[in-house]
């Protein structure tokens, strides 16, 4: 029974990863019992009396705090990993009540000091995980937003075209003609997706999901076509039986979701429907610093996320 949970739930938070999908539980039940994970990481909190979808490094005295200790609202960090750098963090925030779903881009360039000799590259948020690992990146992303943020999932970029071509491919529209060149990535990458509706597979949706140059706010305009192809993902998963091979893309997981949650959660996933994803960026501005382009987060936007998250009214909750 265990596994059959693991299946239904891993499909799921590894589609809502990789093309972002939950919708994919219906569809499960026939695959093999055999799955291989690729990490499970023991959260330390099993015996807490934390409910799961709770935080234990969060701050709950707050009013936000207090909030959130009364809504069931399961947060998770999602990192796209390109080397040692992560290369797309998304946070999922499910309602599990009302079935909703928000994903909450956080920009590459996002600014997050940590120390005073760092040189400026490694003062974006991109750099946290090489440095100090996932565990602090979550931790860091939990400051950062102001919400309980303790479960994250990590996935390699094979994952992403493994996911995609399980699925037949995913639609969307590409807003221009995608040309780029770089010979001397490992290995070197070619990106050539006419502009208009495009059918991609896994190959041509990573670089679809990566390019970033030819857009007028550049990394902003990235994250919409990530988000953009989330929505597309999502609804092609819902209405596809996903094949047996499903299993082989497990094996890009890092995981600290536990036993314990996914059997809470699996229930709470029926019924969700793509219609119910709200897509955020991080409230903030690009700006240059130190001969760099950094985005500078906004306090008071994100305060303002936060809270409509948890159903505060901000002018009240100050």
């Amino acid at each position: 029974m265990i596994k059959h949970f693991i299946k239904i739930f891993f499909a799921s938070i590894l589609l809502f990863t990789v093309i972002l999908s939950v919708t994919a539980l219906a569809y499960i039940f026939l695959i093999d019992k055999d799955i291989v994970i690729g990490k499970i990481n023991p959260t330390g909190d099993e015996k807490s009396e934390l409910a799961f979808y709770e935080s234990s490094t969060f701050d709950y005295g707050t009013s936000l705090g207090k909030a959130a200790s009364n809504v069931k609202r399961f947060n998770i960090l999602l990192a796209g990993l390109e080397g040692k750098r992560t290369d797309t963090l998304m946070v999922i925030s499910y309602d599990m009540d009302n079935k909703k779903a928000a994903l909450i881009s956080l920009p590459r360039d996002t600014y997050m000091p940590r120390n005073p000799d760092d040189e400026g590259e490694l003062k974006k948020i991109n750099a946290v995980y090489g440095r100090e690992g996932i565990e602090s990146l979550t931790l860091r992303v939990q400051d950062l937003l102001g919400i309980p943020v303790e479960r994250y999932v990590v996935v390699d970029y094979q994952g992403v075209i493994a996911c995609v071509d399980m699925i037949g491919g995913v639609e969307v529209t590409v807003p221009f003609h995608m040309e780029y060149t770089d010979i001397y990535d490992d290995p070197p990458l070619y990106i050539d997706i006419p502009a208009g509706v495009q059918l991609l597979d896994g190959e041509e949706a990573l670089k679809f999901l990566r390019y970033r140059k030819g857009y007028d706010n550049q990394d902003l305009g990235r994250i919409e076509a990530q988000q953009q192809f989330i929505k597309a993902a999502v609804k092609k998963a819902l209405g596809f039986q996903l094949p047996s091979v499903i299993k082989e893309a497990y094996s890009y997981i890092e995981t600290n979701i536990s036993m314990s949650d996914i059997l809470n959660l699996a229930g709470d996933l029926v019924g969700f429907s793509a219609d119910n994803i709200e897509t955020y960026i991080l409230p903030g501005m690009e700006t240059p610093l130190e001969g760099l382009s950094f985005y500078i987060p906004d306090k008071e936007g994100i305060r303002n996320l936060a809270y409509s998250l948890y159903g505060l009214n901000t002018i009240n909750n100050d």
